[in-house]
């Protein structure tokens, strides 16, 4: 999963960081045998990727703290891992012991937890207006995988989410779908409209609304 990372130093780095754990600019250097600019650009840009995140050791004595870079968990989920297969056999089990009411129970606890977040986060960004709700939301998006794209065209709002980061839970229930609709709904404060789907093979989950969102 490393390989759409065009530079063999910052795969190296990754792997070196996966294998070790955090590692200081200097260890980063003597793991892949580059110089210690080459590492600290290197860095720069994975961490601008949100691949990385820059922590500091505890402190000990005098002196400026000592910085190390570990993995984000965008970082981590670049390798491999079992989870999302995990997932859709837990969804699948639970509807073949007729658990649906147990399933949606999980799935409105999660989506309201996530409409909580946003809520908070307009707040406390003081997001009145719907273009900073909208560019908050963007973020919020962004960070849990959902490769948001919003634009404004002719007076319409277009929200498209290009990825589906619960691609499993899809393919057994669409009430993931029908809850972030909802949610979306919510948080932008007006009706929307999905014009496109991913699972009807569209290469996004679409939105549109063409009235301004009541953010008083």
């Amino acid at each position: 999963m490393l390989d759409w990372i065009a530079s063999d130093s910052r795969r190296s780095l990754l792997l070196a960081i996966k294998r070790s754990g955090p590692l200081s600019v200097d260890e980063a250097g003597a793991a892949i045998d580059r110089s210690t600019s080459t590492v600290r650009e290197h860095l720069a840009e994975l961490r601008d990727r949100g691949m990385v995140e820059r922590v500091a050791d505890a402190p000990s004595g005098r002196g400026r703290p000592r910085h190390r870079y570990r993995l984000t968990p965008e970082g981590e989920a670049l390798f491999p891992g079992r989870d999302r297969e995990l997932a859709g056999r837990l969804i699948a089990f639970l509807l073949e012991r007729g658990e649906t009411d147990l399933l949606e129970d999980f799935f409105n606890r999660f989506w309201a937890e996530r409409t909580e977040r946003v809520m908070q986060e307009f707040e406390a960004s003081d997001a009145t207006d719907r273009a900073e709700r909208l560019r908050v939301l963007k973020q919020i998006l962004a960070e849990e995988g959902f490769m948001p794209d919003i634009n404004e065209c002719d007076g319409a709002v277009v929200i498209r989410e290009c990825n589906c980061p619960f691609p499993e839970a899809v393919k057994q229930t669409r009430l993931p779908c029908r809850l972030e609709a909802a949610f979306l709904e919510t948080a932008l404060d007006t009706a929307l409209e999905r014009v496109q789907y991913i699972p009807d093979g569209h290469d996004a989950c679409t939105y549109t609304f063409a009235e301004p969102a009541a953010c008083a």
